[in-house]
């Protein structure tokens, strides 16, 4: 079930008490969390609880979902990571699933998308999965126009678009950055492209990221135009390295992977727009030429460390050394 299909079902009242939610977007996570809560609960104090297999027994974990008060008061729990439960909990786990508390609601939350393990596929036919993962582009250009509007904002498509663009990478992301926009925009009900630019740093991240993929797509023209602008307005070329670096070595783990690649989840210094690229570019280059690029790199670090060099001509060569 995609997530949008699950908060209308929610809005109307029907509120299930197991639900499986698949997929590492935080933001989309704790909104779904946050509305199931908000109509299970109505008006009384919220009772959630968090559960993580790495601090609890399972048994504890199957004791807290079991346990009744005379009350028959009503409880939220959050399960992660419910793979790394071990044993006979397993199978508690499942029944209570098939059979469950009507005054609890159980929220299992299992980071990846793919499932794995014979349990996570018994899970995943007994419960209403629903996915959690980053929207695609068109999702996430509504997504942008909902977080807009709820802060009683709105903006022209190109304005989503460049939003995405910097942000896209996850909801949380992109929620921080209308966040951050909005607030100092306060006394404005349109969120214009200028306004972006002031308070986001969007114009320098904009000039990097269309650099970058002009140099990704092997576009020695626009590679040239877009790299003399950014080195004769906000860059330097030693804080290019970093970047340019990382692209590279992304593009030589997908030649070294036999053309295989797989969003890294740690963190590197590349934009939204070009994390997702980077199985598109790698078809640009050979593997020889991937590393004399960053042997190349190597070089003009050193010797921006160590002498005198002009900016525009080390980027200018480097370009031309690369796709030229």
């Amino acid at each position: 079930m995609n997530i949008k299909d699950a908060l209308n079902t929610i809005k109307s009242g029907d509120i299930l008490p197991v639900y499986f939610l698949k997929g590492d977007d935080h933001f989309l996570q704790s909104f779904f969390i946050k509305r199931v809560s908000k109509m299970f609960f109505q008006e009384i104090p919220e009772n959630k609880t968090l559960m993580l297999p790495d601090d609890m027994q399972g048994k504890d974990i199957i004791d807290q979902l079991t346990v009744n008060d005379l009350f028959s008061t009503k409880k939220l729990f959050i399960l992660r990571d419910p793979q790394k439960l071990k044993g006979r909990i397993i199978d508690d786990l499942l029944n209570y699933c098939k059979s469950p508390d009507n005054n609890h609601i159980l929220i299992l939350i299992h980071d990846e998308w793919i499932i794995k393990s014979k349990f996570l596929t018994q899970l995943q036919k007994i419960t209403n999965s629903i996915d959690v993962q980053t929207p695609f582009k068109t999702e996430m250009i509504k997504w942008a126009k909902f977080l807009l509007k709820s802060k009683s904002k709105k903006a022209e498509t190109i304005v989503l678009d460049n939003l995405i663009e910097l942000a896209g990478d996850s909801l949380g992301h992109l929620n921080n950055e209308i966040e951050k926009v909005c607030i100092w925009a306060d006394g404005k009900d349109v969120i214009e492209k200028s306004d972006i630019e002031k308070f986001s740093g969007w114009k320098r991240e904009r000039q990097r990221w269309e650099f970058l993929m002009a140099l990704g797509s092997r576009d020695l023209k626009n590679s040239i135009l877009l790299g003399k602008s950014i080195i004769s307005s906000n860059e330097t070329m030693i804080a290019l390295i970093y970047p340019l670096t990382s692209m590279f070595m992304e593009l030589l783990f997908v030649k070294y992977g036999n053309g295989t690649y797989s969003n890294p989840s740690s963190y590197i210094p590349l934009p939204p727009s070009i994390k997702k690229r980077i199985l598109k570019f790698s078809h640009n280059f050979n593997e020889k030429e991937l590393e004399k690029a960053l042997e190349y790199l190597g070089t003009i670090e050193h010797r921006q460390k160590t002498t005198f060099s002009n900016d525009e001509t080390e980027l200018i060569q480097f370009i031309l050394y690369v796709i030229g």
